[in-house]
Formats: C-alpha cells, structure tokens, sequence
C-alpha cells in the first residue's frame, strides 16, 4: 500500500476556502480600523463622563471639537 501518491483534491479547496475566509476576514478587520465607536455614540458616552463628573465642561467642548473634527 503506497499512499503518498494519493491526493484528495477536495481537501486542498477545502483549505483553500478557509485561508481565503481568514485572510478576508483580516482584512476587513483591518479596514475597520480598531474603532469601535462612531461619532453619536463617542458623543453619549461624552456626555455621559460630563453628567457624572469625570470631565469639566472645558474638557467636553474641547474633546468634542476634536470629535467633530474627526468626523467631517
């Protein structure tokens, strides 16, 4: 019985499939970038860190012109 001579084909597109599904996978990753946050919800969670107290108002309007600069 010799078995190096034996190739599944279904095997190397099987894996063919799954390296294209992770490196797809990759690079959609990496266009998103690593922020998780658009514009309205950075915005409620600064307002949120004003009503409790975490920022001053002079610290909100500043982190919130930088936002909006960010986002034109």
């Amino acid at each position: 019985m010799h078995h190096c001579a034996y190739f599944h084909p279904f095997g190397l597109i099987f894996f063919l499939i799954i390296v294209g599904f992770f490196i797809t996978n990759v690079i959609l990753w990496r266009k998103r970038g690593l922020c998780y946050y658009n514009r309205s919800d950075a915005l409620s969670i600064l307002e949120s860190r004003l009503a409790k107290g975490e920022i001053t108002g002079e610290e909100f309007n500043e982190i919130k012109k930088t936002l909006k600069g960010k986002n034109k």
